[in-house]
């Protein structure tokens, strides 16, 4: 069988790498239109803040390891039409200008997202940057190291933007935020988590926030920006990063296979697409949320790379794998607090108008004789009607982000808010409490909290500082 995979980041590397696997006789080819494949964009804060001293580490596959697995692997090559009746793609070599098409039995489309940028005048001006793959992360370390930028105004407040206030805040620059949105990554967190690092946290380092705030306009001389206009003010800067989301990259298959309003490619449960020949996988591909019992992009790296083991099981095996609902598991560790969420918050499931209860609990994570115990913030919320999980939130000095990965499962298998306090989880007095704190949480909603643990339901507070 030929297959064509047309994008080679973490889902199409997972996926010609699983076809390989699965079946030798495959003849596979990827093309890509950049010369790096595997970059762990999520990594680009930590270069950036110094962390990752060798970039080159932030890439878990080369094309030199693809082709020695007997992948063909096409770099610097664009994808610029599809004639799906002939089962036909046009691509261009980027460095000869050649055009080339090649047929294909199965189409695999991983093109990914790109950052959305708005016609925002002054937008193409130098100095402001945009935030996604090797090259920007480059660019954006040397601006960090750069002693001549001493202000950075970062707009966007969501998970890059934060993660970047906190890098450049770390190498000594004034930081401003700039977000439409009243709080900061409001898609993941509710207020009680937010609250902590942008009324507590954010202040104490210094950052600048200005939330609330529409960006209208960017100021400078000679093609150079210099400030950043909102509808509340002016921000003087020496460098801007523009960080607003991202959006599918599927322009050139409109008209060709079904489309969400949103451009995302409608999949069924084996990720094909409404052509039976074309599956599609990781940023660009819409896939069923669990909590949400809708079809959307959940863009995320570890949901990208389990579409591309999906799509490739289902090409040799015959539509044999149906993908499990997805609960967007993500996490984040800035400012000192680490914090992890899955499923809906509640600000999502009022705007879903689902009914739903919830619960928002603070507890020591340890014993109170272990002298590493810290405050652990935990929010859980179900279905009224069902009491099936539907999300849940946690936040801590010390690590407890795993806990989303048993969360995740919960909302995946139905688990609902009275089972909650039957899952055996283990006791050690180096980890957790005998009564953990996800248990007495669940305990609290049966109504039966043995240690008398007032249940928190706004303004939740925690003292993270040294015990």
């Amino acid at each position: 069988m030929k297959i064509i995979v047309i994008g080679t980041n973490h889902a199409g590397t997972t996926a010609v790498r699983t076809l390989k696997r699965l079946n030798p006789n495959n003849e596979i080819t990827t093309y890509d239109r950049n010369n790096k494949i595997s970059f762990l964009g999520c990594g680009i804060a930590l270069w950036v803040k110094g962390e990752v001293q060798t970039p080159e580490a932030l890439f878990y596959a080369t094309p030199e390891i693809l082709e020695e697995e007997g992948i063909n692997v096409k770099m610097n090559h664009d994808w610029i039409g599809i004639d799906a009746k002939n089962k036909t793609v046009t691509i261009k070599n980027l460095q000869t200008n050649e055009i080339i098409t090649d047929n294909y039995d199965k189409l695999i489309v991983a093109t990914g997202s790109w950052p959305i940028i708005p016609p925002i005048p002054g937008i193409d001006q130098e100095r402001i940057q945009i935030c996604k793959n090797y090259d920007h992360g480059k660019i954006i370390a040397e601006a960090n190291a750069n002693p001549n930028i001493k202000h950075v105004t970062i707009v966007g407040a969501g998970y890059i933007g934060v993660e970047l206030v906190d890098a450049f805040i770390s190498k000594g620059k004034k930081v401003s935020l700039v977000d439409v949105a009243p709080r900061i990554m409001p898609n993941y967190y509710d207020a009680e988590f937010t609250n902590q690092i942008e009324k507590e946290r954010m202040p104490a380092a210094g950052v600048d926030l200005h939330l609330n705030e529409k960006v209208i306009a960017f100021k400078g001389n000679n093609g150079v920006c210099e400030s950043v206009v909102t509808d509340k003010g002016e921000i003087k800067t020496d460098y801007v990063i523009f960080s607003v989301g991202v959006k599918p990259q599927t322009q050139l298959l409109e008209g060709v296979i079904d489309l969400l309003p949103n451009k995302a490619i409608q999949t069924n449960a084996y990720l094909q697409t409404s052509d039976p020949d074309i599956y599609a996988i990781g940023d660009c591909a819409a896939v069923m949320n669990k909590a949400t019992n809708l079809a959307q992009p959940i863009q995320l790296a570890t949901t990208a790379v389990r579409t591309g083991i999906v799509a490739a099981v289902n090409i040799t095996n015959h539509n044999s794998l149906a993908a499990p609902a997805f609960t967007g598991a993500n996490g984040i560790d800035v400012f000192g607090i680490k914090m992890a969420s899955t499923g809906l918050t509640t600000e999502i499931a009022k705007r879903l108008n689902i009914d739903f209860d919830s619960i928002v609990f603070t507890d020591k994570d340890r014993p109170e004789f272990m002298s590493s115990q810290k405050d652990v913030l935990l929010k859980i919320i179900w279905d009224k009607k069902t009491r099936e999980i539907l999300g849940a939130q946690i936040a801590s000095e010390n690590n407890h982000t795993e806990t989303m990965y048993m969360f995740a499962l919960a909302i995946q298998k139905g688990l609902t808010i009275d089972e909650l306090p039957l899952v055996d989880i283990f006791f050690l007095p180096h980890f957790n409490k005998p009564y953990n704190f996800v248990t007495l949480a669940g305990l609290e909603v049966l109504g039966l909290n043995y240690f008398k643990k007032e249940k928190i339901i706004e303004n939740a507070s925690l003292d993270f500082q040294d015990q």
